[in-house]
Order: C-alpha cells, then sequence, then structure tokens
C-alpha cells in the first residue's frame, strides 16, 4: 500500500517567477529583495563574490551584526525569511546574491 505521506522531496520552480540577482553593498541599513510571487514557498539563493551578513529582525545588518553567509555557499530559505531578509557586504567589496523562487 502507498504510503499517503510521502511527499515530492524536489520543490518545482514557481510558474511565472523570474530569478533575482541582488547587488549588495554597504547602503545602510542593508539590501532586500524585490517582492516574490505568490505561489513561491520557496527560495534557493547563492552568494557570489564576497560574503555577506544578514539579519531577518528588522534590525540593520553591519560589520559586527548579522549572519555570515559565505561567499560560494548556497542556502535554501523560506519565502517568509528571504522577504525579512536585509543584506550588507561584509567586507569591502560588493557581493551578488542570486534567488531563485520554488513550490511545492
Amino acid at each position: 500500500m502507498a504510503n499517503s505521506f510521502v511527499t515530492n522531496l524536489y520543490p518545482k520552480p514557481t510558474p511565472g517567477a523570474t530569478d533575482q540577482t541582488l547587488t549588495v553593498d554597504s547602503t545602510a541599513g542593508g539590501k532586500q529583495f524585490g517582492a516574490f510571487n505568490s505561489l513561491t514557498k520557496y527560495i534557493v539563493l547563492d552568494v557570489q563574490v564576497a560574503d555577506v551578513r544578514v539579519t531577518f529582525d528588522g534590525s540593520a545588518p553591519t560589520s559586527t551584526n548579522g549572519h555570515i553567509l559565505y561567499s560560494g555557499r548556497s542556502y535554501t530559505w523560506s519565502k517568509q525569511a528571504a522577504t525579512a531578509a536585509k543584506l550588507i557586504e561584509d567586507s569591502t567589496t560588493d557581493a551578488t546574491v542570486h534567488a531563485s523562487e520554488f513550490t511545492d
């Protein structure tokens, strides 16, 4: 008998959504992504060029405040986390964060 609790382990790209590329610099208060598609549940992103710092609680990221996201790594966030995220560069080099949207 099939297990009715098994779901697709691989999310599908959100129909109609376009990827976002965010240039993260030293802008006070941090940079944020634009609006995400209403069908989106997950954001897969990767950090390119340089490390960044991110906050999710509404506070501004700084060189001493926020989680470090390392360049060359990818992350999967909920849409709510990605919407709340504020990012700033963690060095003197601008970073690029590329985000793609997925549904169940």
